[in-house]
């Protein structure tokens, strides 16, 4: 009886691999190019009818990745057609992509790990940081602890509270007056609030890393500025896309459905709408703030909002730099000096041959949202407030959130750039 409970175990589990390996299956991403603004918004009004998924956000010339399941794919070329929308299929072997990513991470994993093949107990190194793959949830906290033990003059580590799976949120500060009181200019920092924007997570980690181990080389950034940072936003939606890899959402359940997870950006409370689907990939919750993820952000930037200077939320991808409003069409009041810290934020992405970012309002460069940003600018007025949508890549790259090694490296570098120019900035204003 224990050899047959033990067999229909494995045909379980292989069965639950073959499903997660078949998520995608049949998918397809468009590259899609509106040259109008009402094309964009008539792509946005259809957007839950047709279940789009925009991996990069549409703007007016420029490109936008569009991801379409099998059963909606028809309509939505039919409706390309129709409104005269400029497209080109860029890939239909996403699932493809998917498990070569999670393959080649695997390998990368068991190397670094150099142990046997069950024991799947990740490790950071104290001996040195690496940014050769990307890093797990238990990763990135284990290396958070670690710094917080090697560096304590630098470096204090907190818990904000917990997420619906119980898994801890964690805000690490580093300051070399030890401890962040607000006497100091703060630069706020937060990523990882799309779970399946790993570029984001890694991209602040790796500004942790510079401001903490490469402290003496970095000490512009560090003699008049504090930095406050949440490095994973949304926990439980990044353990998750371990198995769903193109996951956005937190995993609260939604009442009255089979679907889980709310889009943690839009579920400020600030330009907040019910409109769509409670399962649709960007379902703003059932109310304001109503996630434990949302709210510990808020707790967090309200607690340092008298010091901050900037605030950064850093997202994946689109090459943007993106200022309030993003909830309305309306200018900011200070609309002159963000576009002009913007700018000088791209020309050094620039400078190290990076790709040119465009710099705006999001509602004026994209469409209009609330997110984190508008929150911050206008509840709590910090008045230098961004979004930085990272780059996708190369030109050729048709995976968006599924990035290269190679590429998320120089991603890394182009990011600390403009991490370098608004941390420069707050320590001077």
């Amino acid at each position: 009886m224990q050899l047959f409970g033990a067999v229909l175990l494995l045909i379980a589990l292989a069965f639950s691999a073959i499903c997660e390996d078949l998520l995608y299956k049949g998918y397809k991403l468009y590259d899609v190019q509106a040259t109008a603004r009402d094309q964009i918004e008539l792509l946005q009004s259809l957007s839950h009818d047709l279940e789009l998924d925009f991996w990069s956000p549409p703007a007016v010339g420029g490109k936008s990745s569009v991801f379409v399941s099998p059963r909606k794919d028809e309509l939505f070329r039919t409706f390309l057609s129709e409104y005269n929308v400029t497209h080109r299929l860029s890939s239909e072997g996403v699932q493809k992509l998917i498990e070569h990513e999670r393959d080649f991470n695997e390998i990368l994993n068991r190397k670094r790990r150099n142990v046997s093949q069950n024991d799947t107990i990740p490790i950071v190194s104290t001996n040195g940081t690496s940014f050769e793959y990307f890093w797990s949830l238990n990763e990135i906290y284990q290396y958070l602890d670690m710094l917080a033990r090697k560096y304590p003059n630098l470096v204090r580590l907190f818990g904000y509270g917990k997420t619906y799976e119980n898994r801890s949120i964690k805000v690490i500060t580093i300051s070399t007056a030890g401890k962040v009181n607000g006497s100091r200019p703060i630069v706020l920092v937060d990523g990882g609030i799309h779970a399946r924007e790993w570029a984001s997570h890694m991209s602040v980690v790796y500004l942790i890393y510079q401001l903490v181990e490469r402290s003496t080389e970095n000490m512009d950034l560090l003699n008049n500025t504090d930095w406050v940072i949440m490095p994973v936003v949304n926990p439980d939606g990044y353990e998750y896309t371990q198995k769903d890899r193109l996951w956005r959402k937190n995993r609260s359940p939604i009442n009255g459905t089979s679907c889980f997870g709310t889009d943690l950006n839009r579920n400020f409370p600030i330009g907040w709408t019910s409109f769509g689907s409670k399962c649709s990939v960007g379902y703003a919750g059932p109310a304001p703030a109503s996630e434990l993820e949302t709210r510990a952000l808020m707790k967090l930037m309200k607690n340092y909002s008298n010091a901050t200077k900037v605030y950064l939320t850093v997202h994946s991808c689109g090459d943007f730099i993106l200022y309030p409003f993003g909830y309305k069409n309306e200018e900011a009041p200070n609309k002159m000096q963000l576009q002009a810290l913007g700018e000088e934020a791209a020309a050094a992405v620039r400078a190290i041959n990076g790709p040119k970012y465009s710099v705006g309002s999001s509602a004026a460069l994209l469409y209009p949202a609330n997110g984190s940003d508008d929150y911050i600018y206008e509840n709590l007025n910090v008045e230098y407030s961004y979004t930085l949508e990272l780059s996708c890549g190369n030109s050729n790259n048709t995976s968006i959130f599924i990035i290269s090694i190679a590429e998320m490296k120089r991603i890394n570098r182009e990011a600390f750039e403009m991490f370098k120019v608004f941390g420069k900035f707050a320590g001077h204003k």
